[in-house]
């Protein structure tokens, strides 16, 4: 299978129609962060997977999307044109209609395939298509979504897979079964017999008997092994990940005490900021009043003015009050009687006398009679009302002494003068010379903040050490890292248990084998007196040595198996790795009967922590190798298309990756941000090495960063 094009038609950031044509080697995407590579990777998954029969709203372009007026329909699509016995062609499709101002709907969803036979050219189903050219196994060894996805022997059903699809081993395990069966009942008929005949029945009864003692022995044995090689498995995985991240746990622990001092820093100079509370100062040290020299000497002059004026219109109040108040008195004194004799003053006689004179009708000032209705009697009433006038006037005149008082019923203007007279003196100078003060505090505090800004970024750049390292060791936990090392050495000694006693149950196992073989031994050499019996002896000894040879047949030809991928991953690892050390790749059979890659020195030594391209090449040299495989099994080629796979690169690395790739003759798709400097340009140097194809995806200029509707990939081939 080889594929030549791909069209994608509003998927995504991928507004309108887009195409890619493909050669037969390799094809480089290249793109920046956002500019569409994992869309075109999602696209072509879409696509190819047989599952997603259903339309996603969430595919369309939102540039598109926000363009439709309200009844308006548009077409989601990808189709892909390939080669597989003829041209052939997959699209999936689907229509979006837009009915109001909020909501879209989707429909009809459509799969086709086209197929084109002699000259004419056959509509299929498109599923089936896919099912029959690409299937899901050879999807799973050709797609790979970022340097994760590289190891397929994670799965612990990829070996298992590997050997049903590609290789012949599958076709034993029908004839293992059967032979085992028939292994089975020819032995329990054949010692059935033997225990019937009379010549071996006491022998074959002792057999039988040691037999079911030896199987159960080996049962026991087989699942001490397994337990104990779980175990040894376990410990060799944490001892693996301990000193896979030893370095970086000690780093690590170099980084929390960098850390911890850098927060201290932060937190002394904040302390520090904080202790200059500004909105204290503003009211309780008078910092407000730094500006306003000139209205403080305004402020000043008027209070003493006002203070002045206050004081002379008090003086006049009081002296015209004391004036009017001088009168009345000598008015009262200087009144006379009409032949020109002084009065008595109005309070005497007092009021009770008058009252008493007046109801006894007598005069007791001069001892003679008053009757009601002389002269005499009524100057003594007239008397008595003048008093009781003197008295309404005496508490008017108290009550308006009482209210004018003082012509200035606050103290506001005092209050001024006061504040003025403490501003005055050395307050003024301390007020005169506040904005020397605060421009010293707010020097001194922009250095404070100048060195917290200073020990934030310290503290970020040991966050950010710290952040690059855990995900250098991708998959580990900072309380991992954290882990004491002190633990290593109970592990080795655990793993050293385990091990030595997998040698004894070994030897257990060996041993009992060894004791059952005799006892069949024993059985098959038994001289039975009846003719069926013998028989019985012959099938069962024939049928044993067949069931026998299956299994050894089927294990080396799994040997055989796993050894040709293993040195086809080498041939490709070496040629991956030309200027670079790479090791040798070992795929090694677990007790749980999977497969684990491992890299391995010349010296048979594991290498515990391989870089991260390293891991890559390794992983990708396995995948070509099982390319390889699937070619010659199904007599097809099928492309690899990798998204991402080679950011743990550096440059000449890269550039090294790139140019072996590239005189490979497999078909091979890589959507990568490599070839790119920090301004998003593409190195034409790196890229004139190569002879594949290659576009160049980016973002059209102009787009908002937060809105997604302005965001269109543009394709531009390059070569």
């Amino acid at each position: 299978m080889r594929i030549k094009s791909l069209s994608i038609n509003n998927f995504r950031s991928y507004y309108g129609e887009n195409e890619f044509t493909f050669t037969d080697g390799l094809t480089l995407i290249i793109g920046d962060n956002g500019d569409g590579k994992t869309t075109f990777f999602d696209a072509l998954k879409w696509l190819l997977d047989p599952a997603l029969e259903k339309a996603d709203i969430n595919n369309i372009s939102e540039m598109r999307k926000l363009e439709l007026e309200i009844g308006e329909v548009e077409t989601v699509s990808v189709s892909m044109t390939f080669d597989h016995d003829g041209e052939k062609m997959v699209e999936k499709s689907f229509i979006v209609e837009r009915q109001n101002e909020d909501k879209y709907i989707t429909r009809s969803f459509s799969f086709k395939g086209y197929e084109t036979q002699g000259a004419e050219r056959y509509q299929v189903s498109g599923k089936s298509l896919i099912v029959r050219c690409f299937d899901s196994f050879i999807q799973r060894y050709s797609m790979f979504k970022g340097e994760s996805t590289l190891n397929v022997f994670d799965d612990p059903d990829a070996l298992k897979m590997l050997v049903d699809k590609l290789s012949d081993i599958r076709e034993f395990d029908e004839y293992v079964e059967i032979t085992d069966e028939f292994e089975a009942k020819s032995s329990t008929a054949y010692e059935k017999e033997c225990k019937n005949d009379k010549k071996t029945e006491k022998e074959a009864h002792a057999l039988e008997s040691q037999k079911t003692e030896v199987n159960a022995r080996i049962s026991n044995i087989r699942r001490d092994i397994r337990d104990t090689e779980k175990s040894a498995d376990l410990f060799a995985s944490k001892i693996e990940v301990l000193e896979k991240n030893q370095e970086a746990s000690e780093r690590y622990q170099e980084l929390k005490k960098l850390i911890k001092s850098r927060e201290e820093d932060v937190l002394q100079w904040k302390g520090r900021i904080s202790a200059h509370n500004f909105n204290v100062n503003l009211l309780d040290k008078y910092w407000i009043l730094a500006p306003f020299g000139p209205i403080l000497e305004e402020f000043r002059k008027k209070a003493s003015a006002f203070s002045k004026e206050k004081r002379t219109l008090q003086d006049t109040f009081i002296a015209q009050k004391a004036k009017e108040e001088g009168r009345n008195e000598i008015l009262d004194e200087i009144s006379s009687l009409a032949n020109g004799v002084s009065r008595l003053p109005w309070y005497l006689p007092d009021q009770d006398t008058m009252q008493e004179m007046i109801d006894d009708e007598v005069c007791k000032v001069c001892g003679r009679p008053a009757p009601k209705g002389t002269e005499a009697y009524e100057f003594m009433v007239s008397k008595l009302n003048e008093f009781r006038k003197h008295l309404e006037a005496k508490k008017k005149s108290e009550e308006a002494k009482l209210k004018d008082a003082e012509l200035f019923v606050n103290r506001y203007i005092e209050q001024m003068h006061n504040l003025s007279i403490s501003l005055d003196g050395s307050k003024a100078q301390d007020i005169s010379e506040l904005a020397e003060t605060i421009f010293g505090k707010l020097e001194l505090l922009e250095t404070f903040k100048r060195e917290l800004a200073k020990a934030e970024d310290k503290l970020q750049e040991a966050m950010d050490d710290k952040a690059r390292l855990l995900i250098q060791v991708e998959g580990v936990t900072e309380e991992q890292l954290d882990l004491d090392f002190h633990n290593l050495k109970g592990f080795f000694e655990q793993k050293g248990k385990a091990e030595k006693k997998l040698v004894e149950l070994r030897e257990e196992l060996r041993q009992a084998l060894a004791d059952k073989q005799a006892i069949e031994d024993k059985y098959d050499s038994l001289n039975p007196g009846s003719s069926m019996a013998k028989v019985y002896q012959k099938v069962h000894i024939i049928l044993r040595n067949i069931a026998n040879a299956f299994k050894e047949s089927k294990e080396l030809n799994l040997t055989r198996f796993l050894a040709e991928i293993q040195d086809r991953a080498n041939d490709y690892l070496a040629r991956l790795n030309t200027q670079d050390f790479h090791g040798i790749i070992k795929l090694v059979r677990t007790s749980q009967d999977t497969t684990e890659i491992r890299l391995l020195s010349a010296n048979g030594r594991a290498i515990t922590d391989p870089s991260g391209s390293q891991l890559t090449t390794m992983y990708m040299s396995v995948l070509f190798a099982i390319s390889d495989l699937t070619s010659d099994k199904r007599e097809e080629d099928y492309p690899l298309i990798f998204d991402a796979p080679t950011s743990s690169f550096g440059g000449m690395k890269e550039s090294g990756f790139y140019n072996i790739i590239d005189s490979i003759e497999k078909q091979c798709i890589i959507v990568t941000k490599d070839f790119l400097d920090d301004l998003g340009r593409i190195d034409e140097n790196k890229i004139n090495q190569l002879t594949c194809t290659v576009y160049r995806i980016k973002k059209q200029a102009g787009f908002n960063q937060d809105d997604l509707s302005t965001i269109r990939t543009i394709i531009t081939p390059i070569k």
